[in-house]
């Protein structure tokens, strides 16, 4: 069966996905306009005004393919097998480009991604990647990664997160989630491997005591455990648990280039909603957010002390209040919602949800997770052996990265002086550290720090200092003496710098 092409703006785009329903899924002209408007139009009206689409029909879409074989073939009424793919461009493209060779280049910086149509109405939105670059709105920071497609014939490049609906039946929405963090990272890192639908069902029948199709969606140990059975040391984080902390976790994880399984749910104010949902990243952060920032407050009563008796205010960036960018199978990519108001999207039923836990997705010889490491750089700094001076202001900006990454940029950070660059770089590290740069809230204005500590994200012992790497800050370093296993000060004068910021990724021009 030959593939059909179309070659249609934007603005004609109603027109073109009606016909390509009814043409190809044999949906009738009624149901088409509703599946259009419901469906389609919310992610066309984030695209930029000058888009273009290219259609092809008969599209074997690999994660469609495995739910038709799995499931939908077994079935009495007739599913098609071949999906509908649209693939975007911005600005105008035409058919004879794909064909001269000296316009490839051309279409590729007009590349922005594409939406699978699969024939499983009502929820026809499958497997997508598109790009920011392509949305009208795209002040913010998120994790993404480069994903290798074809567009009539011709082999594409697009950066982004994965995203697709659920179709109720062989995916919902918690199994939607695993598969696009797996479709992440195994585009990402060769670790990792990606998982289509039959796989996860698979999994979870190990540990299931009924079927998993038709799904009835996952609980968060059932998502967890899929998780680490695809290779990760998954941690689980409980608001009720972890409490006035629990936020700035999930900061901290999603500063650290971290996606997170996301669930909400308003069941504790007597509502009947549950979501999973994924939060990839944050929006770009305001001067006045900043300002906005009231010091680090603990119910640890020897932090407490030592803030009081030093008359020392110390800041978190994790507590900046600030829109989150969520990937939800109910709505187009790259929403914005608060941390206290998640379903922000949604209509007013969904209001009151609340995230009540998430679950970091860790590589899994991290053994030192984000609230120990946390906790054990703000012991260090107040209470010693070389803690801040009196009536100090400071900041923390908490992250993970890999050393690799994170020797790399120094190495390339031009506004580092070069004695401590040379001690960072030459300084035996693990696979993953976590970072905490000392700053302020003027500082941090102009993303700069004038301090850092380095922790071995390896090591879950965190008694006499057996984590710490590295610390430098005011004016001192702090390092270990590999022959008396004591810690060892000396003067060094530090000079501002710039942050390290490749764990999320701008698409701002």
């Amino acid at each position: 069966m030959s593939i059909s092409i179309y070659i249609e703006s934007i603005t004609n785009g109603e027109e073109l996905v009606k016909k390509l329903l009814q043409d190809e899924f044999g949906i009738n002209e009624t149901n088409a306009r509703i599946l259009f408007t419901n469906l389609v139009k919310p992610h066309f009206d984030n695209f930029k005004d000058n888009t273009f689409i290219l259609a092809e029909t008969n599209y074997v879409d690999k994660v469609y393919r495995d739910s038709y074989y799995h499931y939908y073939s077994s079935k009495l009424h007739k599913y098609k097998r071949d999906s509908i793919r649209l693939s975007f461009f911005e600005e105008a493209i035409s058919d004879t480009d794909f064909f001269d060779g000296a316009q490839h280049d051309t279409l590729q910086e007009k590349y922005r991604g594409f939406i699978i149509l699969r024939p499983t109405d009502p929820f026809i939105i499958g497997r997508s990647i598109v790009s920011p670059h392509l949305m009208k709105t795209n002040n913010f920071l998120i994790c993404a990664s480069k994903f290798h497609t074809t567009v009539n014939g011709v082999k594409f490049t697009v950066k982004g997160f994965p995203h697709s609906s659920q179709d109720t039946e062989t995916i919902s929405c918690a199994e939607t989630s695993l598969w696009a963090i797996m479709e992440y990272f195994s585009n990402k890192y060769s670790d990792y491997q990606p998982v289509l639908p039959s796989k996860i069902i698979r999994t979870l029948n190990q540990v299931s005591s009924e079927r998993q199709i038709p799904s009835k969606g996952l609980n968060i140990a059932q998502m967890s455990y899929a998780l680490k059975e695809f290779g990760f040391g998954t941690r689980i984080y409980s608001k009720q648990q972890y409490a006035t902390e629990f936020e700035g976790l999930l900061s901290c994880y999603i500063e650290s280039g971290i996606p997170i399984i996301v669930a909400i749910d308003n069941r504790h104010k007597g509502g009947s909603i549950g979501h999973a949902l994924l939060a990839i990243g944050h929006s770009k952060i305001e001067n006045s957010q900043i300002d906005a920032l009231i010091p680090y407050t603990t119910p640890n009563a020897t932090l407490t002390a030592a803030l009081a008796v030093k008359n020392i205010n110390l800041y978190d960036y994790d507590a900046i209040t600030k829109d989150l960018i969520f990937i939800d199978d109910n709505h187009s990519p790259y929403q914005k919602a608060s941390i206290a108001q998640p379903a922000r999207h949604y209509n007013a039923e969904w209001q009151n949800c609340e995230i009540t836990y998430f679950i970091a997705p860790l590589y899994p010889k991290i053994y030192l997770e984000a609230y120990e490491a946390k906790n054990y750089v703000r012991n260090f700094i107040l209470t010693g052996p070389e803690p801040l001076n009196n009536d100090s202001q400071v900041l923390l900006r908490f992250y993970l990265a890999s050393s690799r990454s994170f020797k790399d940029a120094i190495a390339k950070n031009d506004s580092f002086q070069e004695d401590l660059k040379s001690i960072l770089i030459e300084t035996s590290m693990p696979k993953f550290i976590w970072v905490a740069e000392v700053s302020t809230r003027d500082l941090i204005k102009e993303k700069k720090a004038n301090g850092i500590i380095i922790v071995d994200a390896t090591e879950a012992n965190i008694y006499f200092n057996k984590p710490l790497i590295l610390a430098a800050y005011q004016d001192k370093l702090i390092l270990f003496d590999e022959i008396s296993g004591n810690l060892e000060s000396n003067i060094l004068p530090l000079q501002d710098f710039r942050v390290f910021e490749h764990n999320l990724n701008d698409f701002e021009l």
